[in-house]
C-alpha cells in the first residue's frame, strides 16, 4: 500500500525501530526489495536520488515505484532522495511521490532553512512530506573531516521549516567504506531529545552491527541504504557467469532480483522493522 514517509515512519519513531529506504535503480531492485518487505512484513521506503537519474530516469522509475507500492502488501513510501533544487523536488511530487528530500546541507544555514521552507509548502499543500539534511554528510574515500549536525542549529531548522524528517550528519559516510566509521552517539541523543522528529542516517553501507543498533534505539527511524545493494548484486552476478558464462539474460535478471531480495531483508532485520507492517 501507497503511504507517506510520515505514516511509516511515526510508529518506528514510538518503537524504536528503523525503517530502510533502498535507493532502487531497476525493476529487479523494486521486485526484489518489495519481495523481501512482504515476506518479512515490513514497511519499506523505495527511493531514488537526483545523481542517479542519468542510469534511472525520474519520469521512467515513477510509475514503476508507485505500482508496486500500490500493489504491496506492506506500507511503502516513494521517496525522493538527495533532490538537489525546488524544482527536482516538485517535479517528484507532480509524479505522485509521497516524499521528497531537499538537500540544501552544503547551503549556507539560513539559505537551506528559506529553500527546505520552500520545498514543505508546496508539499504540504499536495499532502506529501518531506526530509531536510543539516550537517555534511561526508563521503568515504575523501580526506575531509565532517562537519557534525549542531544540536541547537537543528532545533532552529526544525522549527523554521516544519519538515517531517531530519537527515544528520554524525560521522556517516556516503558510499562504500574504506574503513569502519565512528558514529557519534552521543550527539545523535543530543538532537533526538532537543527535536523529538524522525531523525535519518544517511550513508548506510559499512556501519557498524553496534552503532546501527545504537542508532535506532536512540533516535533514527529511517536508514539509507544504496552501495550495499549494488554491491551484492555484482557478487551474485559474477558468481554466477564464472560458475555459467554463457547463462541466459532472464535468468540473470532472477539473480538480480534475488539479490536484492536478500541484500534487502539482511538490512530488514538489521534495522528490526520485520514483523513491524
Amino acid at each position: 500500500m501507497l503511504v507517506t514517509l510520515s505514516e511509516i515512519l511515526r510508529d518506528a519513531n514510538e518503537r524504536h525501530y528503523a525503517v530502510g529506504a533502498f535507493n532502487s535503480l531497476s525493476v529487479e531492485n523494486v521486485m526484489g526489495a518489495i519481495e523481501a518487505a512482504e515476506r518479512l512484513r515490513s514497511p519499506i521506503i523505495l527511493q531514488l536520488a537526483e545523481v542517479q537519474f542519468p542510469e534511472a530516469p525520474l519520469d521512467l522509475m515513477a510509475p514503476l515505484f508507485l505500482q508496486a507500492a500500490r500493489k504491496a502488501t506492506v506500507p511503502v513510501c516513494v521517496h525522493l532522495d538527495h533532490g538537489q533544487s525546488l524544482e527536482t523536488c516538485v517535479k517528484a511530487i507532480r509524479l505522485g511521490f509521497t516524499s521528497v528530500m531537499f538537500d540544501g546541507a552544503a547551503l549556507p544555514f539560513e539559505e537551506n532553512v528559506a529553500v527546505t521552507r520552500e520545498v514543505t509548502r508546496i508539499a504540504k499543500a499536495a499532502g506529501v512530506d518531506v526530509e531536510a539534511e543539516l550537517g555534511k554528510v561526508g563521503d568515504s574515500g575523501v580526506d575531509t573531516a565532517d562537519v557534525f549536525t549542531d544540536v541547537d542549529e537543528s532545533v532552529r531548522f526544525v522549527q523554521a521549516t516544519g519538515v517531517d524528517a531530519l537527515a544528520i550528519a554524525i560521522g556517516n559516510l556516503h558510499g562504500h567504506y574504506v574503513h569502519t566509521p565512528q558514529l557519534n552517539i552521543a550527539r545523535l541523543i543530543e538532537i533526538h531529545e532537543a527535536n523529538r522528529l524522525p531523525l535519518v542516517l544517511h550513508g548506510g553501507s559499512g556501519t557498524s552491527t553496534e552503532d546501527f543498533k545504537a542508532c535506532i534505539h536512540n533516535g533514527i527511524c529511517k536508514i539509507n541504504v544504496a552501495t550495499a545493494i549494488q554491491r551484492g548484486i555484482m557478487k551474485q552476478m559474477n558468481a554466477r557467469l564464472a560458475a555459467k558464462p554463457d547463462e541466459g539474460y532472464i535468468p540473470l535478471k532472477q539473480v538480480m532480483i534475488d539479490a536484492s531480495r536478500d541484500v534487502v531483508a539482511d538490512h530488514i532485520r538489521l534495522f528490526e522493522s520485520d514483523g513491524k507492517a
